[in-house]
């Protein structure tokens, strides 16, 4: 589990957190010169017999809100700390809106510094931060009244904190690793070392692990959680990786380390619901802001999808100047660009928006199968399987249990489409190779390849819908080309023609007219079809595109050729000689002859194959 403080600059945050664990906070010469908290500090905070849970030590300053939301990602449970004497201030409430924003599941609301307030006041201060928790997102348990000075309160605290400790749950581990860097520094003999508190998954020594956005790959050296090795990584505990393959200036805070799961990819646009707090600027078209999740802090512009006035919520697009890694469903928090304040923040629709995508209604769903559906909705081509864990923020196990629950999606090839896509490509097949029958009816069908080119879709849907076809016999597949069940070819321009032409090519020989000249001496047209057909059942031999021979002149050919390859090798010289052909129609001869294996071809001259 993991605990982290908010509140205003000393209001006591770091003395509650060392009363609660024993430890100082302040590690930096800085802190320590200056008395405030500057940057995030961490202490184990340990029960009998319970795992430890980690603490995250916020610096309240207003010029260091930006570190505070970084400490504030991934925590379990927030202690908003309000001073008894000087009741709450603007950090106080900037900071609850933070972790409202991010929807902390849980809080208590700690008055600290009792000693130094009376009674009476302190049961108004109290009063005051019950009465605005009240209508809280987060889940606020009853105020804890405490003194670390004198410890007044804080046995009941520290009760009220263990109970807790053991009633959390372990988060599974069957997800994909996510952990949001916010240190990164070097040790001598370990190398780099990042520390963060893991979002979902887990890690083990000798894992392959990317860091993002900027892609570096390493692997994991060693695994820490509050000083002691451990052999997993994994969310509800603080976490310090030692990396094999890493320079430390090439790692800091913004980053997030991932493991091996194929889906995590970094953006540069969200598509999120947005939520303004009461005192926020309007948000107009382009508006500069300042988008913070998990550790990191991006620029962005917003695009509104309507007005979103002060204290309301609608639907925008952040088009970020520097990528960062998001996943659906995460939350943010967005401030404004100058002067920098707290204006609000949301939840991620679509980490990877496609461009000028529509905005169906289960887009902001809360149900995973309006947004899966949603989701594919506005992407004609479908998702790969791969994506869903990403796009909607799930495990795999879920993303699929998700899928079954959806009637109107469909797979295919590894990806995920709407129904009705697959359903289209299915007619679209249907009616290509009835068109092209109707077209073409002395050919027996359409060439797969050219069928496969028609049809507008992801290539691995296209390949899988027409398998489907040919696997229920809705289509029929021969030697490369497909045709509509039962369909036999037919002769458009009739048999006589045919016949006329047949007759012709016999009576050529080895010298017979292209198709045109056909035509021409035949006085016919469009005999090139029949042709086709005739050459389907084997009637005449297309030894090039427009030139038929009969069958008898080709055995001619072949008994010539094993004729002269009994005495010497076949020269193109020889089979002139021997048959009075021009190269105009021998090379083609030739040609074919090889194409067909009756002979091979050795340099300038040919044997029998």
């Amino acid at each position: 589990m993991i605990i982290g403080t908010a509140g205003h600059i000393d209001h006591g945050k770091s003395a509650l957190v060392s009363a609660l664990t024993g430890r100082a906070m302040d590690r930096l010469a800085e802190e320590r010169r200056r008395g405030i908290t500057i940057d995030l500090n961490f202490a184990p905070l340990q029960f009998p017999g319970l795992e430890p849970a980690g603490i995250v030590d916020v610096p309240g300053h207003e010029d260091f809100v930006r570190t505070m939301v970084a400490g504030a990602s991934g925590i379990d449970l927030v202690l908003l700390v309000v001073d008894a004497a000087q009741g709450p201030q603007p950090q106080t409430w900037e900071h609850l809106a933070i972790v409202e924003q991010l929807r902390i599941p849980r809080g208590i609301p700690v008055i600290t510094k009792s000693d130094l307030a009376d009674p009476e006041w302190c049961e108004l201060v109290t009063s005051e931060v019950v009465a605005r928790l009240a209508t809280s997102p987060v889940a606020f348990e009853r105020p804890a009244v405490v003194s670390p000075i004198t410890g007044a309160g804080m046995a009941d605290l520290s009760a009220r904190l263990r109970e807790l400790v053991a009633g959390a749950v372990t988060p599974t581990s069957s997800d994909g690793f996510r952990m949001p860097i916010d240190r990164a520094f070097s040790i001598a003999g370990v190398g780099t070392v990042i520390t963060g508190t893991p979002w979902s998954g887990a890690i083990r020594v000798g894992d392959a692990i990317t860091i993002l956005p900027g892609g570096l790959t390493a692997r994991v050296r060693s695994l820490e959680a509050y000083g002691r090795p451990v052999d997993i990584a994994r969310p509800g505990a603080r976490t310090a990786v030692g990396l094999v393959g890493v320079d430390r200036a090439a790692v800091g805070r913004g980053d997030t380390l991932v493991g091996p799961e194929p889906w995590w990819q970094p953006t540069s646009a969200l598509d999120v619901s947005l939520e303004l707090l009461p005192g926020a600027p309007p948000l107009s078209k382009r508006t500069r802001v300042r988008v913070h999740l998990g550790t990191a802090e991006a620029l962005g512009r917003v695009y509104p999808r309507g007005e979103v006035p002060p204290g309301g919520a609608g639907l925008a697009r952040i088009a970020l100047e520097t990528p960062l890694l998001a996943r659906g469903n995460d939350r943010f928090v967005v401030r404004s660009y100058s002067p920098v304040i707290t204006i609000g923040g949301g939840r991620v629709l679509d980490p990877l928006p496609p461009r000028r995508a529509g905005w169906p209604p289960g887009l902001s769903s809360a149900d995973p199968g309006d947004r899966a559906g949603a989701l594919i909705g506005r992407r004609p081509a479908g998702i790969a399987r791969t994506d869903l864990p990403l796009l909607l923020g799930v495990t795999e196990t879920e993303g699929q249990a998700t899928l079954e629950t959806r009637k109107d999606l469909a797979t295919g090839g590894g990806r995920v489409i709407a129904r009705a896509a697959t359903v289209a490509l299915r007619q679209a097949a249907l009616t290509s190779v009835e068109a092209f029958h109707r077209r073409e009816p002395a050919e027996r069908g359409l060439s797969l390849e050219t069928l496969r080119r028609s049809l507008k879709g992801p290539p691995e849907v296209t390949e899988a819908v027409l398998d489907g076809l040919l696997r229920r016999g809705e289509l029929v597949l021969s030697e490369g080309v497909v045709g509509m069940p039962g369909f036999v070819p037919r002769l458009a321009s009739g048999e006589a023609l045919l016949e006329r032409a047949l007759a012709r090519l016999e009576e050529a020989g080895l010298s017979p007219p292209t198709v045109a000249e056909l035509e021409a001496e035949l006085g016919g047209s469009d005999l090139l079809p029949s042709l086709r057909f005739a050459a389907q059942q084997g009637r005449v031999i297309a030894v090039e595109n427009d030139r038929y021979y009969s069958k008898s002149s080709l055995n001619l050919f072949r008994d010539a050729l094993r004729e002269l390859a009994v005495d010497k090798p076949i020269t193109p010289q020889a089979l002139r000689d021997k048959l009075g052909l021009s190269r105009k129609y021998l090379i083609p001869l030739l040609e074919w002859a090889d194409r067909t294996g009756i002979t091979r071809r050795i340099g300038d001259t040919r044997v029998l194959a």
